[in-house]
């Protein structure tokens, strides 16, 4: 992985690139950053010419890009769509607590101890949440969940081992947008693909789920 330079109007703008084994140039902003994917042996100017043609479509993306969390002393998360300062206190549990706006975590690993208590706060949640729709919508045995890092989607399905898997990053968000992830991710198990009647099955328990997808697109992963 390689990191660049290139100014475009006025503005000098970062970006990592990384030669693989593929016939075409990629690009996409991730976590507020841009990054170019292009075949072995493409030159740098193109590349760059590349960029500049398709500017408009992410520099509003980096423009707008605010983090989630900075894991760090004095830092913050989001949890929930509501932010908590974060508070170390050292003392060698890897143990984080809640007390008003603040979050303290007791370890010096600040990231890895808050990251799985988010795991676990998330784990909690999606379970409550699926066995009430278990209950009420949807006919189907209870799934195992598992809380991931995914790079590009939200969550999946894995219908033929009864298991759904949702990103960690559900857990800065609002709770209707985590619902609809939840639902759409349930509703695999009833329409394997994205068809008609997937999206028809989605609308009976969600009648509202294309502002909400509209409303997820402007987060990033």
């Amino acid at each position: 992985m390689e990191k660049h330079d290139i100014c475009i109007k006025n503005e000098t703008i970062e970006y990592e690139l990384t030669y693989k084994q593929m016939k075409s140039i990629r690009m996409k902003v991730r976590q507020g950053k841009l990054i170019v994917s292009a075949p072995y042996f493409t030159p740098l100017s193109y590349i760059e010419k590349c960029i500049e043609q398709y500017a408009s479509q992410f520099l509003s993306q980096l423009k707008n890009y605010e983090a989630y969390a900075l894991y760090k002393d004095q830092g913050f998360v989001d949890i929930f769509q509501q932010r908590y300062s974060l508070v170390l206190r050292d003392i060698g549990m890897k143990k984080c607590q809640r007390h008003g706006q603040e979050l303290y975590v007791y370890h010096h690993h600040i990231e890895k101890c808050v990251e799985d208590y988010l795991k676990e706060i998330l784990y909690c949640y999606i379970e409550e949440k699926i066995i009430g729709y278990l209950a009420y919508d949807f006919d189907l045995d209870m799934p195992k969940i598992e809380i991931k890092k995914y790079k590009g989607r939200w969550g999946s399905c894995f219908y033929n081992e009864n298991k759904v898997t949702f990103h960690l990053s559900l857990v800065h968000l609002e709770k209707d947008l985590i619902d609809y992830v939840i639902v759409h991710e349930l509703t695999h198990f009833l329409q394997a693909n994205h068809s008609a009647l997937f999206y028809q099955e989605i609308e009976k328990r969600m009648p509202d789920y294309k502002q909400r997808i509209k409303r997820l697109k402007e987060k990033h992963i």
